[in-house]
């Protein structure tokens, strides 16, 4: 168990600041019903670390990190002004079309770099095992930036999510879509290299999801399904690191698998009288 800490110590770390930041997001994710958002951010994401590598960045520097922002920037942009439009197209068809572009975008860099093939797919996996701590504290240091940020706005952001689909898009709304979009994206920027695509999906979507099964408050979701989140990403780990598996592949497995023995679970308590 020591040389199992000795070894995964930094990535539990990661995964445990994570979870706890992703599953915040996906409670109010889910409020909203735009559930590919992160995702699609994600690939925006990966759009502008694959432009670095086109243009021959080093992978070190920082000019990659913000080329990732400042795709997700835009996006962010994008996503907070064609809102306006949800009575006519759902936000979520929009956020398709952005994820789909891009990656076909991603795609299309990638395919002029010797490497490329290779790029994508370590975006996509990410590369958990070999997390340091250098990587824990970037994520950290984050990670306190945008909790500074919603514990400013927290009922502001709570209020807009609860009436997300019927109340008026003025342009504080707008603003505040901006922020929401721009906050997830910076964490998705920091986490992006280590955790991957999938893994990011994942922690932002299942833990929200076994944390609705259980409880209608907000706080009540967010703390299930956080250590919930804690808890598979460690067994996700331990399994990988017994076994000799892909670190990302055998979390997001893992929460598959806990997901689907809550399901009768989560049936069974809300049947009681």
């Amino acid at each position: 168990m020591s040389e199992f800490w000795t070894f995964m110590a930094a990535p539990a770390a990661s995964c445990l600041i994570l979870s706890v930041l992703y599953t915040y997001f996906g409670v109010h994710v889910l409020k909203r019903e735009i559930i590919f958002v992160d995702l699609s951010l994600a690939q925006l994401a990966a759009l502008g670390a694959t432009t670095g590598m086109v243009l021959d960045v080093p992978p070190e520097s920082p000019l990659v990190p913000l080329l990732a922002f400042g795709f997700i920037l835009g996006g962010a942009a994008f996503f907070s002004t064609t809102r306006a439009l949800a009575s006519r197209v759902p936000q979520e068809a929009v956020i398709g079309i952005v994820y789909v572009v891009a990656a076909s975008a991603a795609l299309l860099l990638a395919s002029r770099a010797p490497h490329g093939a290779e790029h994508i797919k370590n975006l996509l996996n990410g590369s958990v095992l070999w997390t340091t701590w250098q990587d824990v504290l970037r994520i950290a240091l984050a990670g306190s930036a945008v909790a500074a940020v919603h514990w400013k706005y927290f009922r502001r952001f709570r209020e807009q999510s609860e009436n997300y689909l019927v109340q008026p898009f003025s342009t504080p709304d707008r603003i505040m879509d901006f922020i929401f979009f721009a906050t997830l994206g910076l964490v998705i920027v920091v986490s992006v290299k280590t955790a991957g695509v999938f893994l990011i999906f994942t922690l932002l979507i299942v833990p929200a999801v076994c944390g609705a099964l259980f409880s209608n408050s907000f706080t009540g979701r967010w703390l299930i399904g956080a250590g919930l989140g804690i808890a598979t990403s460690i067994l996700g780990l331990a399994l990988s690191y017994k076994f000799d598996l892909p670190t990302g592949a055998t979390i997001v497995t893992c929460f598959g698998i806990v997901f689907l023995a809550l399901l009768p679970i989560s049936r069974a308590t809300n049947a009681r009288p």
